[in-house]
């Protein structure tokens, strides 16, 4: 994937922290009202559900223009049942995919939202994979990271303890899940012609032979616009028994469930 304009918008929050100091990993969504980079992202988004070739010679097989391939068959709408909850799931994970890889620098598959059964359903599974290897030349190493990532959204809502407790709930069920998302997403990549997505996965799914350190996140989104003394209200640390692997993100803005709208209806090209 290249990397998307709107990145740029991602800001780091150091200092941020729930009400007994325990540190979180914190970004706010500062954005503005751009078009270039709104149409940037909405592209971006679009690329995930149907690549460029695919979508055209999908528009011409079924005798649509490429604006109605997509708002029939592809992108979610804002008037179908489930179609906003789908919008708000998509663009979070594909924000905390983007967050791992263009700014913690992990390498990110890119698979989830592509060619799924409906286009309101979302596939079962851990929400995000991430990886590092530690050799540049991918040859396995006990010092390789895989991270299983959870995400949890609530863009029309003000509200983060309730987002971070199940955030990090839904995480602590991973260990016992990710390796069928694993071997789900190495036979979807290599579905894709992302051959060498699929070998990379595929270390992954070798602990045993060649062992590697895993970590989970906890990642969770709403739209409170700031976060008052860099304190997270109602909520503490260890109310959360954060296991030595696992921690928390938390990405806030304000109005993200608009501005989701806004960017999905520039996702027709």
């Amino acid at each position: 994937m290249d990397r998307p304009q709107y990145i740029k918008w991602i800001v780091s929050e150091d200092g941020v922290a729930f009400e007994d100091q325990q540190p979180l990993n914190c970004y706010r969504l500062s954005y503005v009202m751009d078009d270039a980079i709104l149409d940037d992202w909405a592209l971006h988004i679009r690329r995930h559900y149907v690549p460029d070739d695919e979508l055209a010679e999908d528009a011409v097989l079924d005798k649509l223009t490429v604006e109605e391939c997509l708002r029939q068959y592809v992108i979610p709408q804002k008037g179908e049942p489930f179609g906003p909850t789908a919008r708000s799931n998509d663009i979070s994970e594909i924000l905390f995919a983007d967050l791992f890889e263009f700014v913690l620098n992990y390498e990110v598959p890119r698979c989830k939202q592509y060619n799924r059964s409906g286009k309101n359903e979302s596939e079962h599974g851990t929400d995000i994979i991430a990886y590092r290897f530690f050799d540049e030349g991918k040859i396995p190493h006990k010092k390789d990271e895989l991270v299983a990532i959870e995400v949890k959204a609530r863009l029309s809502s003000i509200e983060a303890c309730e987002t971070i407790k199940d955030a990090v709930a839904d995480s602590k069920k991973d260990e016992h899940r990710f390796s069928h998302t694993l071997n789900y997403y190495r036979k979807k990549l290599r579905s894709m012609g992302k051959v060498s997505d699929a070998a990379d996965v595929a270390r992954f799914q070798q602990k045993t032979e060649h062992p590697y350190k895993t970590s989970y996140v906890g990642a969770a989104i709403s739209s409170l616009p700031t976060i008052e003394k860099k304190i997270i209200v109602g909520i503490k640390g260890t109310d959360l028994e954060l296991k030595t692997d696992q921690s928390v993100f938390y990405v806030h803005g304000a109005d993200l469930m608009s501005l989701t709208h806004q960017v999905f209806e520039r996702c027709t090209k």
